[in-house]
């Protein structure tokens, strides 16, 4: 699922996958919610790492550390780059920043997706089980 999908797509897929979900047995739907209690990750929370902090603090709460890793590497050594006087420091700032915006208004959406894949993987476990 891309980011740049319409939200009609993502909650037709939510729909689908409740419905899914009615079909399990008691037992079943009470193991699945247990574990999903306990993974879930709040839209708001994520929307909000994304808007108040630097360096990709919002993959990490959605445990993403490749990429968070990557992201505060990269703010870092471009901060002391600037600090330094190198000037492709900015080229990399603004990099980061363009390819942060898309992430940051779509925040919601994201952490959405995130959680219905996390749900749709926790029901192929519990389905099996």
């Amino acid at each position: 699922m891309s980011i740049f999908e319409p939200l009609q797509t993502l909650e037709k897929n939510e729909e689908l996958f409740r419905q899914q979900l009615n079909g399990l047995s008691k037992e079943q739907k009470k193991a699945f919610y247990e574990a999903q209690s306990k993974k879930l990750k709040d839209p708001d929370t994520y929307a909000a790492l994304n808007w108040l902090f630097l360096g990709g603090v919002h993959h990490f709460y959605l445990r993403k550390y490749a990429l968070f890793a990557i992201e505060l590497t990269l703010l870092t050594v471009s901060i002391i780059g600037f600090f330094l006087g190198h000037a492709s420091s900015i080229y990399i700032i603004i990099l980061l920043a363009v390819y942060e915006l898309p992430q940051l208004f779509f925040s919601q959406k994201i952490a959405r997706q995130y959680n219905y894949n996390l749900s749709c993987h926790i029901f192929n476990e519990v389905r099996k089980s």
